[in-house]
């Protein structure tokens, strides 16, 4: 059986008022905690970090680097509650640094003034210079004649220059807090002791970049030099002479300049040439005397009308005289070798010779032109032998291959085909004998083919041992005494080829008859005569022309056929007269009885 606890009413009122009052509290605690959360928070955005910056009083500088608890602060920034480290440096003033504690409200430092920072600045000059400047944005000074200066002064860069007549060096140098700096500056200075062998000389001293650090008269002493090597330029009457002097620090380099000349005398052939230097210097004219001229390779443009420009080398040597003479070639002269060379290339030897004859002409003594003569002509000669090769004449290209080895002795080809065409010679000189077996009958049948009605009569044929000359001359000696008029009568004699031809025309009663003969040499011991004689009659009296009848132009004539069946006696004779009175002229001229007669030319 269960007991059942027993309360008083009290109690239960108390139990019922905690259970109706509970959530209240509950309530009221977390309206209570919000509170003061709040006000916490409301606290805090008034617990700020409050601060101004300058360096001497100034606030022209750029930023100050602020820190707080190691990271970077700023003007009004909040702040946490409790221990705090606050540092502010700036590179010109002194840091500032210091702990503080930090409970609800503003903190607030007002302008933190940092003291300006300085440093040591030490410069040294060894030996002193004239002028000594330093110059910073708070400091500045102007020494002169001064070894250096030591001096506390605000911490920044500065200029430090150091000036003399030929020398300055110029540096920045950073002065920082509580740490000496010392610029030591040592000019390496030396000097030149200049003198010269000239008097009225001058001279020009020159940096590397083309600078002039002193110019004037010899002698000179130039002191204060930075050590380096330098250019020394110097004239005399507008000679130059140069040397590359080297300064050395602390020391006198002395400089002897010497203007050494030697001479020279220039000729040409002919005179009177202009002379001008390279540089465009007129000298005169030749023969020409130079004087005062500097040791070395000289260079002279020597000019003459019509004649080629020459540049003439000349080695000068201290006191020595050089001459030179040279001869100057005509422009006739080159224009003409250049010609020839032209034609020479081109193998036309003809022209090469005539251009060389006018270059020999302009300068008959040129060893160059006659060489240049004697190869044209001995490879004119060669071509010529090729085309008389080619053409058969082997008797001929040796002739003119023996001349060709004349000129030029050593030339293989020549050699070479001098014994070839000396293989070909017998071909050619039976050729020719053949030739000139029969070259009287071709002549007499080039001859026959142009005369009208030849072909009708018999051709004939003699042979003699007798000169063709004399024969020649006794049958026109005959013909002569016919009393044959010049214009009936006409005769040539060949010599080259040993041939003579005659056409010889007579009038007839009726008639006309024309004679043709051709003689020439086919042995050397034999002449062959081959003639033949042409008969013709006159055109009826009706048939004439009227002209013809009043002699204003001659009688008309037609030939007489000797194969014709209708020959009348009267014909028959002429044709047989005819050719009696040429055999006897023949015979006659030849020396042969008349008993002979000549053969018949099929």
């Amino acid at each position: 059986m269960a007991t059942q606890s027993s309360s008083t009413p009290s109690e239960n009122r108390l139990r019922y008022w905690l259970r109706v009052l509970r959530p209240l509290l509950w309530w009221c605690l977390l309206v209570l905690v919000l509170f003061c959360l709040r006000t916490h928070q409301r606290l805090m955005e008034q617990t700020r970090l409050n601060f101004t910056v300058s360096v001497n009083g100034r606030t022209d500088y750029f930023n100050p680097t602020v820190m707080l608890d190691g990271k970077t602060a700023f003007d009004g920034q909040l702040i946490s509650l409790g221990k705090h480290r606050f540092v502010i440096t700036h590179p010109k003033g002194v840091t500032y640094a210091t702990n503080m504690f930090t409970w609800y409200g503003g903190h607030h430092f007002g302008n933190i003034d940092l003291l300006r920072a300085k440093g040591t600045l030490a410069v040294t000059v060894d030996p002193p210079v004239p002028l000594l400047t330093i110059r910073g944005p708070e400091f500045s000074v102007t020494l002169t004649n001064s070894a250096g200066i030591s001096s506390t002064v605000p911490t920044d860069e500065y200029l430090v220059e150091a000036r003399d007549k030929y020398w300055e060096n110029r540096q920045v140098v950073a002065v920082f807090e509580n740490v000496p700096n010392t610029l030591v500056i040592k000019p390496r200075l030396g000097a030149l002791q200049l003198s010269c062998n000239q008097s009225e000389a001058t001279f020009r001293l020159v940096r590397g970049n083309d600078e002039t650090v002193e110019s004037g008269d010899f002698p000179a002493t130039i002191v204060g030099l930075p050590a380096g090597v330098y250019n020394l330029v110097s004239w005399h009457h507008k000679r130059r002479w140069d040397v590359r002097p080297e300064v050395k620090s602390g020391a006198t380099n002395d400089i002897q300049v010497e203007f050494k000349y030697g001479s020279a005398v220039v000729e040409t052939k002919p005179p009177g040439a202009s002379v001008t230097g390279i540089d465009g210097h007129y000298w005169g004219t030749t023969p020409l005397k130079l004087a005062e001229l500097q040791p070395g390779t000289w260079r002279f443009i020597l000019r003459l009308d019509n004649y080629e420009t020459v540049t003439v080398p000349l080695e000068i040597i201290a006191d020595e005289a050089t001459t030179v003479r040279t001869n100057l070639t005509s422009q006739t002269y080159t224009g003409a070798m250049r010609a020839a060379r032209k034609s020479m290339d081109a193998a036309d030897y003809d022209s090469a010779l005539e251009s060389l004859g006018n270059a020999l002409r302009a300068n008959p003594d040129d060893p160059v032109a006659s060489a240049l003569v004697r190869e044209a002509a001995g490879l004119r000669l060669i071509r010529r032998a090729e085309a008389l090769g080619r053409a058969g004449d082997f008797i001929g290209g040796g002739v003119e291959l023996r001349a060709a080895l004349t000129y030029l002795p050593d030339n293989g080809q020549a050699k070479q085909m001098v014994a070839d065409f000396k293989q070909r010679e017998p071909e050619q000189i039976e050729k020719m004998r053949i030739e000139r077996l029969e070259r009287p009958r071709k002549a007499f049948d080039a001859v026959i083919k142009q005369t009208s009605g030849a072909g009708w009569f018999e051709s004939y044929e003699f042979k003699t041992d007798k000169p063709i000359k004399e024969v020649l001359s006794s049958i026109v000696a005959q013909f002569r005494s016919l009393q044959l008029s010049p214009e009936n009568l006409r005769s040539g004699l060949t010599p080259e080829t040993e041939m003579f031809s005659i056409e010889a025309k007579q009038t007839l009663p009726g008639g006309l008859r024309r004679c043709v003969i051709v003689g020439g040499k086919s042995k050397d011991d034999e002449a062959r005569i081959f003639f033949t004689v042409v008969e013709s009659k006159k055109v009826g009296f009706m048939n004439q022309p009227i002209t013809s009848l009043v002699g204003v132009t001659p009688a008309e004539y037609t030939l007489i056929d000797p194969r014709s069946s209708a020959l009348t006696d009267k014909q028959r004779n002429q044709i047989a007269e005819g050719l009696s009175i040429v055999k006897a002229i023949i015979r006659s001229a030849i020396g042969q009885a008349s008993s002979v007669e000549p053969m018949v030319v099929k």
